[in-house]
């Protein structure tokens, strides 16, 4: 995509995974033909800015000897697969993950929309129902359960069944022509899911907030605003395998120790771990000012329990759903207060210091 400081290439490694040789490789490419900091997305992507015309030719090279490109563009654009990161090699996140990516990989006789987006989060436990996704599958005892996002029951199956099974409930939706207007969970709202997708209730499970620390197959590392230096990622890939997440945060595979890299974020309580902020200007032409500066200067204000999200605009880029929200307007910051991004101010035209003072008032 054209972005007002260049061309912004978005990379979906496959199933979430950066091999160290992809890793280095990578952060390599982001030195020579991108800004040297990549960003990390909500939806566990990676996005290069700031690519000239000329450099974007030499950039796709790159990518496809690094095996980061996919045959074409539709293909690309139905492989949205967001994995739960801690999966062992060969369990069954890893073997539906990269059934399914296959599966979408090769489906070139059905049109998705270009979001629509696939779970797989079959831990013992669900920790991705917070991040956005349209078709989800989850474990159900032996089973996996398969189920449209908002629906309240799905259709229990095998294992080695649940890439198709998620496949055909995405190609309903395409086919009912919901899919140009809506998301999965609109469509299920409006009734369109038929009964026999039904069958199974999806079990209530308890809100799962990542920690941060070494985990069973490595650490879980925040990157402070979701900018991840180039010459970072080469270190974390230096030493294993890098899995990408839909939490700002990255799990490197090779880490034993704490290492002294800025832009990684080791303690629940640090500022940059809980505030979202998107690009804002010069990057975005629909941002109203800058952003990152703004995160930064109001991060000594935020209390230690909190949550927040910086925007440029109304759109939202950088978190999904409400929580204590500050958007740059055209007269100065606004306040939303306990909102999503594109909600009417509470108060505007704001200082930093204005915002400041509300954000230390908050209350648990």
């Amino acid at each position: 995509m054209l972005a007002a400081d260049g061309w912004l290439v978005r990379i979906k490694p496959w199933c979430g995974y950066l091999s160290p040789d992809q890793a280095q490789g990578l952060a390599a490419l982001a030195q020579r033909w991108a800004q040297p900091q990549l960003t990390v997305t909500q939806r566990a992507h990676l996005q290069l800015r700031g690519v000239s015309q000329a450099g974007l030719p030499a950039l796709q090279q790159g990518l496809h000897e690094l095996g980061l490109l996919d045959p074409d563009a539709a293909a690309e654009s139905r492989r949205n697969v967001l994995v739960q990161p801690f999966w062992q090699p060969g369990d069954v996140t890893h073997t539906v993950a990269d059934a399914l990516s296959a599966a979408l990989r090769e489906a070139t006789d059905v049109a998705l929309p270009a979001k629509l987006g696939f779970a797989v989060d079959t831990g013992m436990r669900p920790c991705l129902r917070e991040a956005s996704a349209d078709v989800r599958i989850e474990r159900r005892g032996e089973a996996l359960l398969v189920y449209a996002d908002g629906a309240t029951a799905g259709r229990c199956v095998a294992a080695d069944e649940a890439a198709h099974a998620a496949l055909e409930l995405a190609r309903l939706f395409s086919d009912s022509g919901a899919g140009r207007h809506q998301r999965v969970a609109d469509w299920v709202r409006a009734g369109g899911l038929p009964a026999y997708w039904q069958r199974d209730a999806v079990a209530d499970a308890p809100r799962w907030e990542p920690t941060l620390g070494c985990t069973a197959v490595g650490w879980l590392l925040g990157v402070a605003w979701g900018r991840l230096p180039a010459a970072t990622l080469s270190t974390l890939g230096a030493k294993g395998g890098v899995r990408l997440t839909p939490w700002r945060a990255v799990l490197s595979e090779g880490l034993q120790s704490a290492i002294d890299e800025s832009a990684l974020v080791w303690r629940a309580d640090d500022p940059r771990w809980r505030t979202a902020v998107c690009t804002g200007q010069p990057g975005c032409g629909h941002a109203q000012g800058t952003t990152q500066d703004v995160a930064q200067a109001l991060a000594p204000w935020l209390p230690g329990w909190a949550r927040l999200h910086v925007t440029g605009c109304a759109k939202g880029c950088a978190h999904r759903g409400p929580t204590w929200t500050v958007r740059v307007g055209e007269t100065g910051l606004e306040w939303l207060g306990w909102a999503m991004a594109d909600t009417p101010a509470k108060e505007a035209g704001l200082s930093q210091r204005d915002i400041g003072l509300l954000l230390r008032e908050l209350q648990p």
